[in-house]
């Protein structure tokens, strides 16, 4: 959609129009992404694998991981 935005403060602009194009990105897509992080849209956040806490899945599994090891990289014996 084509929009005119009236006082936009000329530094403001111009940092906004230098930003956009060190992103790669059009004034059009960076207004967009600012408008809707100010009205609060969130994409969803990508995690790291840092993020991702442990899971106690009880003691009769602590072994699991190496049991799944031998089955799936069990050697033939021929």
């Amino acid at each position: 959609m084509d929009t005119t935005i009236r006082n936009i403060d000329p530094f403001v602009y111009k940092r906004l129009k230098e930003k956009a194009a060190a992103e790669g990105i059009s004034i059009g897509e960076a207004v967009t992404k600012a408008i809707s992080e100010w009205l609060g849209f969130s994409k969803k956040k990508k995690k790291s694998i840092l993020e991702i806490k442990p899971e106690h899945f009880g003691y009769q599994y602590r072994n699991l991981s190496e049991e799944i090891d031998e089955v799936l990289y069990k050697k033939e014996t021929a």
